[in-house]
């Protein structure tokens, strides 16, 4: 073997050419510093010692261990030697094959696979099946990152073969790393996404984009029977699919913050748990959210008790959260609202299609995101839509400047999913319809630093309130503003008066009997 010298002054003459002036001298420091490293621990040829010992010298500093990796990294190509890092992966991982070889050992392979393949050529063909997704080169680097992971795997457990059963049993072990915190959550979804890739590719030869299925049912068979018996018993009240599954939620979010795994530990479930178990549920949702998920954990362990699986009613340990609502809505003032509109200039199309909607017919979050393609007559220049929060038809003129935000949006910018009738769809694979339009709104609100007037709401909402503003300080009929807005009745206008201000103030009492008290036929002031 060449000596650690030798291989350094290779690396540094073969690297030079390719490293601008700066990274290179960085490359030279920590060659050196390698190099010295040797020098004391009486070591002069490139090896897997050398290696760790330069590695685990990076004085909690990121930076440092980052460097020193990639200088063990390039000595360890160019001499070599094969070496693993702390998780026994290779520094340097062998080539993988390229796509003509892919195609042509997939071209007679039939699905699912039957046949004997490499972990390496799967990967290649997930690749391919990707890019025909037209996903942008950023985020197929994420998937090819994530894959080799899986291939580190697979070297490991497989010897590089490919297994659905290995595969299953490596998306196990990071579910359970996850669940430890030893795994960063965007690092987990990215790799069981991975992961998933690799099997549909396998089963059919092609990858079609659906939402993972989890296993959601418990390992106890007797705390997923009782599952199973409160799943019904809340169908039996007609429950909504929606209701339930958040019902269910919390059964099983119940039992994990508890760290309940068998019906004997839930059958033990005392008070100072129970306090436990909402102090956790704290952490993770915030005020409204636990107005929520209360009164379902109250009903949860009333269900347990009359159940028989615990011998008290927990349930009265649980109070409810007092949430004061605010009784003035928020509203944009003239001048922000300019500033906005002046803004969607500078915005994607469809950012701009999807504020001028909202602020200029007060469109809900939902209708937004349910438009469809036939939702637009442009022949008779009108807009219909069904409420998605009543049911009910409402018409609107197409307005110059929506019917061009949309008509720019669609031709131009929306992804030519012409089998799909939704408007609005997401810019990456999968291309569906956007699930909320709070992003874009909260998004350009913080970007122009827009404080709305008596709140900080930064939801299409906001929009809403500020198209009823504008209209009662202009002196619109009420029930022309209960149409405009689409409500069925004027029960509903009731969160909007706070709006006409003006009004408001000619109902102030007056204030001169405070301090006053009167009883009797006495009087004291």
């Amino acid at each position: 073997m060449e000596k650690l010298e030798e291989i350094i002054s290779v690396v540094l003459t073969e690297r030079k050419p390719q490293l601008a002036s700066s990274s290179f001298e960085s490359l030279h420091f920590y060659c050196n510093q390698l190099s010295q490293m040797a020098s004391k621990m009486n070591i002069t040829v490139p090896c897997q010692k050398l290696y760790d010992a330069f590695i685990e010298d990076d004085r909690n500093s990121k930076e440092r261990s980052s460097r020193h990796r990639q200088c063990v990294k390039l000595v360890d190509y160019y001499a070599g030697t094969h070496a693993k890092d702390e998780r026994g992966n290779p520094f340097n991982r062998s080539s993988l094959p390229t796509e003509d070889e892919t195609k042509d050992f997939f071209k007679d392979v039939s699905y699912p696979i039957s046949i004997q393949i490499t972990i390496d050529h799967l990967i290649i063909k997930s690749e391919l099946e990707m890019r025909g997704l037209k996903l942008s080169s950023s985020t197929i680097g994420q998937y090819k990152h994530s894959w080799l992971d899986i291939r580190d795997y697979f070297n490991k457990q497989n010897a590089g073969i490919y297994a659905s059963e290995v595969l299953q049993q490596y998306i196990s072990e990071i579910n359970g790393l996850r669940s430890k915190c030893l795994m960063n959550e965007w690092k987990w979804k990215m790799n069981r996404k991975a992961a998933h890739v690799l099997l549909e590719v396998a089963d059919t030869g092609t990858f079609n984009w659906k939402p993972i299925q989890q296993n959601l049912s418990f390992t106890d068979h007797d705390l997923e029977e009782l599952r199973t018996i409160y799943i019904n018993t809340l169908s039996e009240k007609n429950l909504s699919k929606a209701t339930i599954n958040l019902y269910d939620y919390v059964f099983r979010k119940t039992l994990s913050l508890a760290e309940i795994q068998t019906i004997e530990e839930l059958a033990g479930l005392s008070y100072e748990e129970t306090q436990l178990i909402i102090a956790s549920f704290s952490t993770i949702c915030n005020k409204r959210s636990m107005a929520t998920i209360l009164p379902i954990l109250r009903s949860l362990l009333t269900f347990l008790f009359e159940n028989n699986v615990t011998d008290y009613n927990l349930s009265n340990v649980i109070m409810s959260r007092f949430i004061q609502k605010g009784n003035i809505s928020a509203y944009l003032s003239v001048e922000d609202e300019r500033r906005l509109i002046e803004q969607l200039e500078q915005e994607s199309m469809r950012t701009k299609a999807i504020i001028l909607l909202a602020l200029r017919f007060g469109l809900r979050d939902s209708d937004v995101c349910n438009l469809t393609l036939q939702s637009i007559d442009w022949n008779k220049e009108k807009l219909y839509l069904v409420q998605q929060k009543t049911g009910e038809s409402i018409i609107f003129p197409l307005l110059p400047e929506i019917g061009n935000a949309l008509m720019e949006y669609i031709l131009h910018e929306r992804h030519p999913r012409i089998d799909y009738p939704y408007i609005f769809l997401r810019k990456q694979a999968p291309y569906n319809k956007i699930s909320s339009a709070y992003p874009f709104c909260s998004k350009l609100l913080n970007k122009l630093k827009i404080q709305p007037v008596n709140g900080k709401t930064k939801g299409l909402h906001l929009f809403r309130y500020t198209l009823t503003h504008r209209l009662l300080s202009a002196k619109v009929p009420h029930q022309v503003v209960t149409d405009i807005l689409g409500h069925t009745s004027k029960e509903s206008d009731k969160p909007y008066i706070s709006l006409e201000e003006s009004m408001l103030r000619m109902c102030a009492l007056d204030l001169s009997e405070i301090g006053k008290i009167h009883w009797g036929e006495d009087k004291f002031e």
